[in-house]
């Protein structure tokens, strides 16, 4: 089973220029997790999931952090997520998007992706 957030809006200081890391750039995140054998019994109890509130805020916290490279923040919030739930066997793929970046030229967005 996967539980997924697609489209977690942030404005995030991440950016390798200086401009990037005083203004701050527009942020989105898609965080899906495959839970495999959680919640395979259809008990109806959140203790038998993951709970995609703590997953966002897992993301929020490392969105306050202010860094140079996206790969950073990909790769703190997926440890952050399978330390949270490191007893449940899971794998986790995180896509980070910054959108419009700083580049010469017209770019929708530049993206990292992280799973395992």
């Amino acid at each position: 089973m996967i539980i997924a957030l697609e489209g977690m809006h942030f404005w995030a200081k991440i950016g390798y220029y200086e401009e990037e890391q005083l203004v701050g750039n527009e942020i989105h995140i898609d965080v899906y997790v495959d839970t495999k054998e959680i919640y395979s019994d259809g008990n109806d109890d959140l203790g038998n999931t993951l709970n995609y509130e703590t997953i966002y805020h897992l993301c929020r916290l490392e969105m306050k952090k202010t860094v140079k490279l996206l790969e950073t923040t990909a790769i703190n919030i997926h440890r952050r997520i399978h330390s949270q739930y490191q007893d449940k066997g899971i794998e986790v793929k995180v896509r980070i998007s910054k959108i419009s970046p700083p580049l010469n030229g017209p770019v929708d967005r530049a993206y990292i992706e992280i799973s395992g």
